[in-house]
């Protein structure tokens, strides 16, 4: 069945199918069939009829969705398994060691790709924090740091986050945010009560944040 919608769809990107009580508890489902669509962060951000999912909204996810493919052939081996690693920062560098040799055009390749997904990721940073979700900001500042250790990009990424630690406006949106990864933690592990308890104490003293909204919207799905 799924098979048969992909190919009359046309549709081009991954999909996962997941089954089991387990899955039904953590996404909510009350009836058949039903659909939820998960982006990058893993919040849920709709549910509904599998065939009603808005395409759209699909396709602006994927914009966020960061994915680096693999360098194939021998003598790309070391720089295939950092980026497999995801150690970006030691990639990038043994790329560029290597394209002083002389021109490449797949090891080019990876290196734009390494280019444009540090770019992607700081843009959105910026754009978090502008927004004021600054729990965003500072996730993708310190995953920036993570990935590109040793790139250009990892210290000033470490001190946008660090900045972010010190503005006194951020900081209902961090300690909410520290909350919710307890609360999504429960939620993993199948304690629905444990994770809505934390859920309902970041609605409670954090209104305001990026966090509440997520955290009313787990309990929408999960009414105590």
């Amino acid at each position: 069945m799924i098979e048969r919608h992909i190919e009359k769809m046309n549709i081009q990107y991954p999909i996962a199918s997941v089954k089991g009580d387990f899955a039904d508890r953590i996404y909510g489902v009350k009836g058949f069939p039903s659909g939820a669509l998960v982006n990058a962060a893993g919040e849920v951000i709709w549910m509904g009829h599998p065939g009603s999912v808005p395409r759209d909204l699909i396709e602006k996810e994927l914009e966020h969705t960061a994915f680096l493919p693999g360098i194939e052939g021998k003598e790309y081996k070391k720089v295939d398994k950092l980026i497999t690693d995801k150690q970006y920062g030691k990639a990038h560098a043994a790329i560029v060691k290597q394209l002083e040799k002389g021109a490449d055009a797949p090891l080019e390749e990876a290196k734009s790709n390494l280019e444009s997904l540090l770019e992607r990721k700081t843009s959105m940073a910026t754009a978090a924090v502008e927004s004021g979700d600054f729990a965003t900001g500072h996730a993708l500042y310190v995953e920036i740091a993570t990935l590109y250790k040793g790139h250009d990009a990892e210290k000033p990424a470490k001190e946008s986050a660090k900045a972010i630690e010190k503005n006194p406006a951020a900081k209902d949106e961090l300690d909410a945010a520290d909350k919710m990864s307890k609360g999504d933690d429960a939620a993993r592990l199948g304690d629905f009560e444990k994770a809505a308890k934390v859920y309902a104490s970041i609605v409670k003293s954090y209104p305001e944040t990026t966090s509440a909204t997520r955290a009313q919207a787990f309990l929408a799905r999960h009414p105590q």
